[in-house]
């Protein structure tokens, strides 16, 4: 059945039959009275339950009390003990008691009293039995007016209640009306007028059925839909960071939009990964298992949110499929519905073999399970990419095996110059500072700085540090979208190969305490001019190379975007607490420079991203052949000793990085494979000859990195093998006490035929769809009704 036709059809299957029966019925008839008067005492509630006597469970109302009376007496209501106590006079006997603030009227006893006479017999919750097709009634007062058989079941409906179908309404209120109910939208003006003066016969008819195509009929019943399987483009704990999920709302929409089958509907989104070669459609509704609320705070407990997301799953899926509100059988048997604790667990252990963890990973490709969903244009960029980068590396190592003899010499030279301190940044002192937008920039030198630079110790406690500047610029006033920072300074003579930006956490900024109005800072170009006497016009300096210390670069924003001329990209990091980003630029060719000479930098920050603007930074140079991105550590650069043992551990040490100074301190022979690839790539990265080969790969890997960040990512629900389920007794995830369980339905609703084997989500899905469960076209429909 597809969803646009399985609410029509099912509307006919839920209409009960018109003609009334003598006879009483339980649900119609007893059950709302005894639910108002009798459960209370007698019902499902054992807590409150009184004289061990319970009356909404037939085999429990047959059985003999302690003092020998029988409840009910199918058939001899003279013998039964209810009907003695509805209909007593003693105030010390009849029920329900004068406490209870409860009466029977008159005619609820005698309703009673015919159940019984008739058999009592019990029926289970409507909505638990078989849907069954009732006959179409027949000679209707006014057969012309029935068009669907429904008409028929209304027809016979009015005429029981003594009423007329009203006449048909003009056709302006028509369209009104029935554009409003498919697309929540009320017609144009044109759309009304076009109707208006059709001609067709069935022109009510096109007209609903142009409704249904419309994307507005399917954005609103995807709304709903979205509303109950707790769609969310973020996690909701802790953060409540971004996750990929709209590709999964795409879905929805075109399931709706092209009238998918509901079965299929149905598989697809709770085991799509476990289709036979399942396709990517597929694979992005399996999204549906995996957009419930995750956390990333690092205290999680990865056992106790394993038990949340299974338990979300089970609340979910039943409140969707079934109509179940099924929460409260995690810590004890239902008391009103027939779901036991067991059931529960059964349902959660359907949802044991999604590969996930309790505490989510951090960002980037591999913080989720995810699918690319690239178009044809980037699926082929993606392919020249790769074969790009294969003939470019190829070409890298091939340069490399020719100066292979070269690499030992190298590495006494780098090993002397690191000891000679020739590796370390020197800081420069500008002496001008300007932005292009209104941001006011300010150079701390010698002056103090204020006291809230966010600095750590390199043993994981922070610090707070006031001290002279050093150089540091920092941005204040006004906070425009874009800008552009221009900072001027002498740096004495000397011979220049690499420039530093060094992005200073500060805790007064927002976000991660880079950007001056975002989480983060997006540099999109870096620029260096040179006045060889201060005087002439400056020179530029271009880039070739540029490489960061890691802290936390952020997807798609790589730092050779900062020097490839393209203002659309850029360099930016989510950097770690405690660490600030830094970023290396190697000059195409050493700049020269005499104690007159200045050097002009231009910090381009005009990213789409709003505000995106670094809040502190300061400039260094190297002079060395070259040095390695400092650590990025604010309070190293502020002034605070810090055990130098614990900063080489940390990663970088006086411009040399800690795994390259330690496998340069261990001889050739006993070298490990990592330390020898180690050497072996910053040799690459170092070695003027190596250089274009090595630039080459750079751009390709930068293109990869953006291209990938552009494709879009979906969560998807990958198979593994099964975890223990357990009765979590009261739902304490840390009491392993519980009985195992395996995948089953409740057991109320029967049983999952497998053939022995473990049932599946699969399976899950199947029966969720089939005759053999009343419940979920039930609920489908009600849902579209409301």
């Amino acid at each position: 059945m597809k969803l646009r036709l399985l609410s029509l059809t099912l509307l006919a299957a839920a209409i009960p039959p018109v003609a009334a029966s003598a006879q009483v019925g339980f649900n119609r008839d007893i059950r709302p009275i005894m639910s108002d008067t009798c459960f209370k005492c007698h019902g499902p509630d054992k807590t409150s339950r009184m004289m061990d006597l319970r009356l909404d469970i037939r085999e429990e109302a047959l059985k003999p009390l302690a003092d020998g009376s029988i409840p009910i007496v199918p058939g001899k209501p003279d013998q039964s003990e209810i009907i003695k106590r509805i209909f007593a006079s003693d105030p010390s006997e009849i029920m329900p008691p004068e406490y209870a603030h409860k009466t029977l009227t008159q005619a609820q006893k005698e309703t009673i009293r015919q159940w019984v006479q008739e058999g009592a017999k019990y029926e289970g919750h409507w909505s638990f039995q078989p849907i069954k097709r009732p006959a179409v009634p027949e000679n209707v007062e006014n057969p012309a007016l029935v068009v669907n058989p429904i008409d028929a079941f209304i027809q016979a409906r009015l005429a029981k209640d003594g009423l007329q179908p009203s006449p048909e309404a003009d056709r302006r209120t028509l369209i009104r009306r029935v554009t409003l109910d498919l697309t929540g939208l009320p017609p144009s003006p044109q759309e009304v007028e076009q109707f208006i003066a059709s001609k067709s016969p069935d022109a009510y008819a096109k007209l609903v059925d142009r409704l249904l195509a419309s994307p507005r009929y399917a954005e609103m019943e995807t709304m709903h839909w979205l509303d109950a399987v707790r769609y969310a483009d973020s996690r909701g704990y802790h953060g409540d960071n971004p996750q990929p999920a709209w590709p999964y709302r795409d879905y929805v929409l075109k399931a709706f939009r092209d009238n998918m089958p509901f079965d299929e509907f149905t598989r697809e989104q709770l085991a799509g990964d476990l289709l036979p070669n399942a396709t990517t459609e597929e694979k992005v509704a399996s999204a549906y298992n995996r957009i419930l609320r995750t956390s990333q705070e690092g205290g999680v407990q990865d056992k106790e949110y394993l038990a949340k997301y299974g338990s979300d799953r089970v609340r979910t899926t039943s409140a969707v499929w079934l109509g179940l509100t099924t929460g409260c059988a995690e810590c004890h048997d239902h008391k009103f519905d027939p779901i036991k604790s067991e059931d529960f667990y059964a349902m959660k252990a359907f949802f044991a073999d999604i590969k996930e963890q309790g505490l989510l990973p951090g960002q980037g490709k591999d913080a989720w399970t995810t699918v690319q969903l690239p178009s044809e244009d980037q699926s082929r960029q993606v392919a020249k990419l790769d074969a790009d980068l294969k003939s470019a590396q190829a070409a890298l190592d091939a340069k490399t095996g020719e100066i292979k003899s070269q690499q030992a010499a190298w590495e006494q030279a780098l090993l002397a110059d690191f000891q000679a301190g020739k590796l370390k940044w020197q800081y420069q002192r500008p002496f001008a500072a300007e932005s292009a937008h209104g941001a006011v920039l300010t150079i701390y030198n010698d002056e103090p700085v204020d006291s809230n630079i966010y600095i750590t110790d390199g043993a994981g406690s922070l610090n707070f540090h006031r001290g002279p500047g050093n150089g540091l610029v920092v941005a204040s006033g006004p906070n425009p979208d874009n800008e552009t920072y221009t900072v001027s300074f002498r740096p004495g003579a000397g011979t220049w190969t690499e420039l530093g930006v060094h992005v200073i956490q500060d805790e007064s900024l927002p976000g991660n305490r880079l950007g001056r109005g975002s989480d983060r800072f997006i540099l999109t170009e870096v620029e260096a001019k040179v006045s060889t006497d201060g005087k002439q016009p400056a020179v530029k300096a271009p880039f070739v190379l540029a490489t960061t210390n890691g802290t936390g670069e952020t997807e798609g924003h790589p730092p050779m975007a900062a020097i490839d001329g393209d203002p659309r990209t850029g360099w930016a990091e989510d950097s770690e607490d405690g660490k600030s980003p830094f970023l290396a630029l190697r000059f195409e060719r050493p700049v020269k420079t005499s104690g007159a000479s200045v050097i002009t930098v231009l910090l381009h920050q005009d990213a789409a991203l709003r505000r995106a603007t670094i809040g502190r930074f300061r400039l260094a140079l190297s002079s060395a052949q070259y040095s390695w991105p400092e650590l990025g550590d604010s309070g190293v650069d502020a002034g605070l000793k810090i055990d130098t043992d614990k900063l080489t551990r940390m990663g970088v040490r006086d411009g040399m990085p800690g795994d390259v100074l330690k496998a340069l301190q261990v001889a050739p022979e006993k070298r490990t494979k990592e330390q020898a690839a180690t050497l072996r790539e910053h040799f690459q990265w170092s070695e003027p000859q190596l250089l274009p080969s090595f630039i080459a790969v750079q751009k390709v890997e930068s293109q990869q990195l953006m291209l990938e960040a552009s494709i879009p990512r979906c969560l998807v629900t990958v198979a593994v093998a099964p975890r223990e389920t357990r009765i979590l007794p009261r739902g304490n995830w840390m009491d392993d006490s519980g009985k195992i369980v395996q995948p089953a339905i409740p057991i109320f609703l029967g049983k999952l035929d497998t053939g022995g084997r473990r049932a599946t989500r699969l399976d899950f899905a199947n029966w969720l769809t089939s005759r053999d469960n009343p419940l979920t076209a039930r609920v489908f429909v009600n849902r579209t009704w409301e």
